[in-house]
């Protein structure tokens, strides 16, 4: 018993053979409405009033997390019918199949986890920095090609992924006797590489490089980005009640605050994406890490019985960035009205013939008349002579 029990595997494997019942529906749904929440998004956050840096990342981020949804949702339909023993899904060229789509799900990943990081980067920056991070970083068109950096570079080093994997013939009389059905033909499954140091210099990459740094990473950039949301506060407080004393600022100033004066909602909700990016990414990293320790084993005994798990834990981190745009951007809320709800607007905003938005408020911008000084320096809030409340 005690050997069995090495790394806590006899509970896992009972835990994961609960799990596994309820894995393939569960992540389905969470698959469809992850594929359908992230074309909205993507629609939305293209729309001209809405191009700002931050939205291009995030229109990078729910690009990525498309392809995962959609990619892992062909995975588990074909998975499905695997395991009600169809011959066809056992052979040599679908499990070749089963072997780029698994890998394709990581690299999907990979993107998604860099693009979170250069979120993080890009909002502290512009927080904590707003005037020099409106002359060098905080425009379209470096969100644009950071973005197309993360996409051109990371598919690249990811790679290695590919090759600690490969496709084996099984025993065919055993499985059908496990599975309990009759299969015809040579049956095939992916398995780990026979060279266990290629596997473990792998894992090792990921886990350290991939996974812990950039979660190390992601985790400062949160703690900033809090302190710096709580010093926003502290501003648009003090503000309010010494509105009468704003002196004016200098043009170059009130163009560079009116570009990257935000409100503590827009914050609030990438501090929630970063948090729940990160409680996902980590305990992977831990998880790699582990494997490239303990070796092959470990991976067999822990690392694949909670990959499932794992995986609907990311499949569900992909899918929350809609419902927090919705409850947590007006912007974003009044654009999805307009284009997909039309006879739930309000008061939409009308259309020049240009295409722009008259009357909007973004909840990254502003049309500031004054400047705030109260000994804050370059981080001064930015406010109209009306005072806004807080959101």
């Amino acid at each position: 018993m005690a050997e069995d029990c090495e790394y806590f595997g006899c509970y896992i494997l009972v835990f994961a053979a609960y799990y596994d019942e309820v894995h393939i529906p569960l992540s389905i749904g969470i698959c469809l409405f992850g594929a359908a929440s992230n074309v909205f998004n993507i629609i939305v956050l293209t729309r001209k009033r809405m191009r700002t840096p931050i939205n291009v990342l995030f229109t990078g981020l729910s690009a990525a997390q498309w392809l995962l949804a959609t990619n892992y949702l062909l995975f588990l339909i074909l998975e499905y019918y695997r395991m009600q023993c169809v011959s066809f899904l056992w052979s040599k060229s679908f499990t070749y199949y089963r072997f780029l789509n698994v890998n394709l799900n990581t690299v999907f990943h990979t993107i998604a986890f860099a693009t979170t990081i250069a979120l993080a980067i890009f909002r502290y920056c512009a927080l904590k920095f707003p005037i020099r991070a409106n002359r060098f970083i905080y425009k379209v068109k470096p969100a644009v090609a950071v973005n197309i950096f993360i996409w051109f570079i990371v598919p690249i080093i990811s790679l290695p992924v590919f090759f600690i994997s490969e496709v084996k013939e099984l025993d065919g009389e055993q499985l059908q006797y496990n599975m309990n059905c009759s299969m015809s033909g040579p049956l095939y499954d992916l398995s780990y590489q026979g060279n266990p140091t290629m596997v473990s210099a792998v894992f090792w990459t990921f886990g350290i490089v991939f996974k812990l740094l950039p979660s190390i990473i992601l985790a400062v950039m949160t703690i900033g980005l809090i302190r710096s949301l709580k010093s926003v506060e502290r501003r648009r407080t003090h503000w309010k009640r010494n509105q009468g004393g704003a002196q004016f600022c200098t043009s170059s100033e009130r163009k560079a605050k009116k570009k990257l004066t935000t409100r503590p909602r827009t914050t609030r909700m990438l501090v929630i994406i970063l948090s729940l990016c990160l409680s996902v990414e980590f305990p992977m990293g831990i998880l790699n890490l582990c494997v490239a320790i303990f070796g092959e084993h470990f991976g067999e005994v822990v690392y694949d019985p909670l990959g499932n798990l794992m995986e609907m834990l990311t499949l569900s981190y992909s899918c929350v960035s809609f419902v927090l745009y919705c409850l947590m951007s007006n912007d974003f809320l009044s654009t999805f009205r307009a284009l997909f709800c039309p006879w739930a607007e309000k008061n939409p905003f009308p259309l020049t013939v240009g295409g722009s938005w008259k009357g909007r408020r973004d909840d990254d911008q502003k049309s500031p008349r004054s400047c705030l000084i109260n000994y804050t320096g370059p981080n001064s809030y930015v406010g109209t002579t009306t005072p806004v409340p807080p959101l």
